[in-house]
């Protein structure tokens, strides 16, 4: 089985992600060897300013592609960029969508809360021309709090992408638990690494894979972490199938040490 991944962060210099042109070669390396033979760089943005400056990051990564054929790299690479939640979003900029699809982006909420105006008119934003993936929504405190609300963002519109390695247990039990019931829910529409180094949030994905195909079988890993990412990739359509609300009983509760802890290490689970 091969792999596309959608969100990681392997070019140097731009981001919390690889520290050098060693760390980010090293990484593509083992994504070869996984079965990874397609994927799309994507940056954190943080800021609009950073993303109308996006020359700093295409520069990056054309110099990143040049140095992974060097290495004999036979990925595909694309560029794009992790989006940080905010009030607007220019889509005229080539790194806003992903692989410059012109249709899907990804984006990111801060990793303790989900922001008011995200409820109020986040989505009327972008309707009817432009789709937001949500990174990593099983480790955001607010949908660990009340995990209805990813029920609630893809019925608005938005797909949801859980990382691999939470289904792993790397950021442990509770985010492991969420990525688990969103799965059982049909909430998820794709997995991808979040890869920022060789250790410990590495840029593999068959780990995961092997899981998913085991406990939701083979259509739906096929559909995680090849078909979809294809899809978006290609800016197609995504069929989202037919998600399911979580019961309150399933909804895990965090303790005040719980959300302490999530909030604390917001920088770090990046």
């Amino acid at each position: 089985m091969q792999f596309i991944d959608t969100h990681n962060h392997v070019i140097p210099f731009v981001d919390d992600g690889a520290d050098d042109w060693d760390v980010s070669l090293e990484m593509l390396l083992q994504a070869q060897e996984d079965g990874i033979v397609e994927l799309v760089c994507t940056p954190h943005v943080l800021t609009s300013k950073e993303l109308r400056e996006e020359q700093r990051f295409i520069e990056k990564f054309e110099e990143l592609k040049v140095r992974a054929k060097e290495a004999g790299i036979s990925i595909k690479l694309h560029i794009g960029s992790e989006l940080y939640v905010q009030p607007d979003f220019d889509f005229s900029c080539k790194l806003a969508t992903l692989a410059q699809n012109g249709r899907y982006f990804l984006m990111e909420f801060p990793m303790s809360m989900i922001p008011p105006f995200v409820a109020q008119h986040f989505f009327n934003l972008f309707a009817k021309t432009h789709t937001p993936i949500i990174a990593h929504p099983e480790r955001n405190g607010g949908i660990i709090g009340d995990i209805q609300k990813a029920y609630d963002f893809v019925k608005k519109g938005a797909l949801l992408q859980v990382t691999a390695g939470s289904l792993l247990g790397v950021f442990g039990g509770q985010v492991r638990l969420i990525a688990n019931q969103l799965m059982d829910a049909n909430l998820v529409h794709i997995i991808a690494t979040d890869a920022h180094d060789v250790t410990r949030r590495t840029l593999k994905l068959r780990q995961a894979y092997e899981l998913v195909l085991e406990k939701w079988g083979p259509d739906r890993a096929e559909m995680l972490f090849w078909s979809n990412p294809r899809k978006i990739i290609n800016g197609d359509e995504i069929d989202i199938g037919e998600p399911r609300e979580l019961l309150p009983e399933m909804q895990f509760r965090p303790t005040l040490q719980t959300r302490l802890r999530s909030f604390f290490r917001k920088g770090s689970e990046y």
